[in-house]
């Protein structure tokens, strides 16, 4: 199994420098009928930025909820990371928000504290002011 870094999958999914893309491509598409591809939760988060710098939010979330369910890749605590999907999907909070909050929770913690207006009004997150 190997890590791809986040810049490989954004050239994977963004096309948008073509010997980049094409060498992703092949070297994900190798990885995922070998061993596999493993994506830990901070790719997962990177690459949600990424491509929130180029595609429509709903895109963006349809891209990661692929990677959750593509054969031969293996999603860092994957039930952690469908949930902040999920979460994202249903709020204005952004993924890493809800990674963050998903992430505490499934640790432990009780609450989170924020300066974040949005991330403050979600259950057991306090906003400082």
């Amino acid at each position: 199994m190997l890590t791809a870094d986040t810049n490989v999958w954004a050239r994977a999914l963004l096309n948008d420098e073509q010997a980049q893309t094409r060498r992703a491509r092949f070297a994900l598409a190798q990885a995922r009928s070998a061993d596999g591809v493993f994506v830990p939760l901070i790719v997962f988060a990177e690459l949600s930025w990424v491509l929130r710098g180029r595609w429509a939010r709903d895109r963006v979330l349809n891209a990661l909820d692929g990677l959750l369910r593509a054969r031969g890749v293996t999603v860092e605590s994957p039930g952690v990371a469908r949930k902040a999907l999920e979460a994202a999907r249903n709020g204005t909070v952004g993924l890493a928000d809800h990674l963050i909050a998903e992430i505490s929770f499934d640790a432990g913690v009780k609450e989170i504290i924020t300066f974040d207006k949005a991330f403050g009004k979600l259950s057991r997150v306090r906003r400082l002011r």
